[in-house]
């Protein structure tokens, strides 16, 4: 049996900060990944947009990133664009995970790759988590294995709402970088967006990399009948089958994307953090950076409360944290996220204000009113 003071599921963006937090906080971490991480390891399907603020917060190398972006292209199917301007990066997510990993590990929390959870349960106040490999104990948990979360299921937390999440499919297309230049420009990512002939409730993308483009699609769950051939109708696109001309498929997955939260975020030593929690933009489907504050901000909670011995308080403090540092804004994107797709002409406005503000602004000054 290993014993550790938390236990984190999942060595994505929450589960590392997480893990990297502990171990600065004098915790000993135990990080349970069930895959293989590396720059070529495991694949995650993401566009791996970065905003640069965070590029620079965590010092992440800039030959690192496959494509640096100076602007988003927002694409409506009549043909309006509308162009938002800023610095970003699109990175690979094996290759950002592992940096984050790689960073909890410096920091001293335990890595446990290929190693997946298969149980957990709370035994004589203590949880103990079974691998295919060994047995650990932790006083603590942090759920950060995903929208799926094995986690949750297994401890019986209520699943999401089907109106909470949205089915993406995404490809992974192989291309000469020339054709990026020529069709999508060198420096900008697209998004694309139409209720009655493109997505019901959500959008579609092209995000260019170094020499690949990652296509993507997503719609509210309850609201697909076929998604193939929704997809289909997207890279039938004038615009879009242009860019993919002579492009190779190397990737086709689909996967879940939570777009509110879970009905609850804690439970007796138990934290849901990143996808697990739907701790997620509802609006742009934005995850990374939630995720790694939800994980940070977990332990900053475990720490709070064991200062000031009350432990009961884990709950409420993890919350309000949350809230104090944007979760507050996601609840209210929720919200609105109802009201831009009600109709073409509420979807075009919101589209023509995020050219000059941010969605937080457009939401908490309540700009779509």
């Amino acid at each position: 049996m290993k014993n550790f003071d938390i236990v984190i599921i999942g060595a994505g963006p929450g589960g590392s900060f997480a893990a990297k937090a502990a171990a600065e906080n004098g915790y000993s971490a135990c990080i349970l990944e069930k895959e293989e991480l590396g720059d070529k390891g495991r694949y995650k399907a993401c566009g791996g947009a970065l905003a640069w603020e965070l590029v620079e917060e965590i010092g992440f190398p800039e030959e690192k990133i496959s494509r640096v972006i100076e602007s988003l292209e927002l694409h409506h199917v009549d043909g309006e664009t509308f162009s938002k301007k800023g610095k970003g990066g699109v990175v690979w997510r094996s290759t950002f995970d592992k940096y984050l990993t790689d960073m909890a590990v410096d920091a001293g929390a335990l890595l446990k790759e290929k190693e997946p959870m298969i149980n957990v349960e709370k035994q004589d106040g203590l949880y103990e988590i079974s691998t295919d490999r060994d047995k650990y104990t932790a006083k603590y948990v942090i759920a950060a294995d995903g929208v799926n979360s094995l986690t949750l299921k297994l401890l019986k937390w209520p699943p999401f709402a089907k109106d909470n999440l949205v089915l993406t499919i995404t490809e992974e297309r192989k291309t000469a970088t020339s054709n990026i230049d020529t069709h999508l420009g060198s420096d900008a990512v697209h998004l694309f967006f139409g209720i009655k002939n493109l997505i019901t409730v959500g959008y579609a993308w092209l995000f260019p990399k170094a020499d690949t483009i990652t296509v993507g699609w997503g719609n509210q769950i309850n609201l697909v009948s076929n998604s193939r051939e929704e997809f289909k109708k997207f890279t039938a696109l004038s615009f879009v089958k242009q860019a993919l001309k002579n492009s190779t498929l190397e990737i086709f997955k689909p996967h879940l994307i939570p777009v509110g939260l879970r009905s609850k975020l804690y439970e007796d030593n138990v934290f849901a953090v990143g996808d697990a929690g739907g701790i997620v933009d509802p609006i742009s489907g934005k995850g990374i950076p939630y995720a790694m504050m939800s994980g940070q901000i977990a332990i900053e909670s475990i720490k709070t409360c064991e200062n000031r011995d009350k432990l009961d308080k884990l709950g409420i403090t993890y919350g309000r944290s949350l809230d104090r540092r944007f979760l507050k804004v996601l609840v209210a994107k929720r919200f609105t996220r109802d009201k831009i797709y009600q109709d073409e002409e509420s979807l075009k406005k919101f589209l023509r204000l995020w050219e000059s503000h941010r969605s937080s602004e457009i939401v908490m000054k309540k700009l779509m009113d």
